[in-house]
């Protein structure tokens, strides 16, 4: 067990920032969540995956949602919305459900705010958050899961919209129709409702996840701290920590997002500069980078991770917000995807075809070999 120092968690969020490959939710969603905890003198505390006894249960515990249009918006003006978070009510909801008291929560994803709700849910009530997610970097539907990889069912499950209404899902037919009933409360609730899933005892989750992914945020986010406290640079120091590749460095010429279905979409182009000159480099995201062209043919896809960070500061820039300027210079990195989305079962779930793109997958690895 760890008890992460404020130090950790401000690292955390700048690291897992970066592997939410523009998306996991934003930064100052996070904030107050982590002031409220050492304020209210609560500890976040890490367990490792192999800490959980083998007859516990553990669940997933975060937000779903993403953008929505203006008139949907304009539907929910007006109604009272309840003090506590949606995804705290929605854990405890699961609970009374399950009649049993998880022992520890875990994060759907790596993402500045997604990885930080199961941890304040488990600082709160003095409990624990597992150092593992079930993606390894942030993805856009809750479908996407290494315990989806590995056969774990999604429910039974609650949900719970910032209004209030609950909803305990007891079967679905699969993971994606559970995410498109998930999908839906969000729309309806303006974009976001609170999602606590997939209750699975100790023996069953050690194989299902990403384990130590939390540590590695950590580790990520430091490495980029300390490299511009030591005048060094942190865009090198961030691939070093994170066994990254360098893909691309170039201004960004062009941004594109609509808001829609409790999604974010859109294209990011990027002219290339000094050793990419005269190469543009297009990535489409569905709230995160997901599929990406250089000079107009294929290049780096999911389940790899797609990261964009800013030249200078070496932090991650997020699709929310206004982090893509035209003109701003940036360096997009690549990281290898877990083992388990290399699998069969891992790229149905999570390759450019998901997504409706006649792209079949190649590892990040080979693509900059040949490059």
């Amino acid at each position: 067990m760890r008890s992460l120092t404020k130090q950790d968690v401000e690292d955390l969020v700048v690291g897992a920032k970066i592997l939410g490959a523009g998306g996991g939710g934003e930064v100052a969603w996070a904030k107050p969540m982590i002031e409220e905890i050492y304020t209210k003198n609560k500890q976040f505390r890490l367990l490792s995956i192999e800490e959980i006894p083998e007859d516990e249960i553990v669940i997933i515990v975060g937000s779903v949602g993403g953008g929505v249009s203006e008139e949907t918006k304009r539907r929910l003006v007006g109604l009272p919305r309840i003090r506590q978070k949606p995804e705290f009510v929605a854990r405890q909801m699961l609970a009374e459900y399950l009649g049993k008291e998880p022992y520890a929560y875990l994060a759907s994803e790596i993402g500045a705010a997604n990885t930080v709700v199961p941890m304040y849910i488990a600082a709160m009530i003095d409990s624990f958050a597992v150092d593992a997610d079930c993606c390894g970097r942030a993805k856009p539907e809750i479908s996407i899961s290494t315990t989806n990889v590995k056969g774990l069912p999604v429910t039974p499950l609650s949900i719970v919209t910032p209004f209030g209404d609950v909803i305990i899902l007891k079967e679905a037919v699969d993971d994606a129709r559970a995410e498109d009933l998930c999908r839906y409360m969000a729309v309806a609730s303006g974009g976001m409702c609170g999602v606590a899933r997939c209750p699975a005892k100790g023996r069953e989750i050690r194989d299902a996840v990403v384990p130590g992914s939390i540590s590695e945020a950590i580790k990520i986010g430091k490495s980029v701290r300390e490299a511009r406290e030591g005048g060094e640079n942190p865009v090198e120091a961030l691939i070093k920590a994170s066994n990254g590749f360098k893909l691309f460095h170039g201004k960004v010429k062009f941004f594109d997002r609509k808001e829609e279905e409790a999604f974010m979409w859109g294209n990011i182009k990027i002219a290339g500069i000094e050793d990419y000159g005269q190469h543009e480099l297009e990535v489409w995201f569905k709230n995160e980078f997901l599929i990406s062209w250089k000079d107009k043919k294929r290049f780096i896809t999911c389940p790899d991770t797609i990261c964009v960070v800013d030249v200078d500061s070496g932090e991650g820039l997020s699709n929310w917000g206004e982090d893509f300027k035209k003109g701003r210079e940036v360096v997009v990195i690549g990281r290898k995807a877990h083992e388990l989305w290399r699998t069969k079962k891992g790229l149905e779930l999570f390759s450019p075809k998901h997504f409706g793109f006649n792209i079949e997958y190649t590892p990040i690895e080979r693509i900059v070999s040949e490059a």
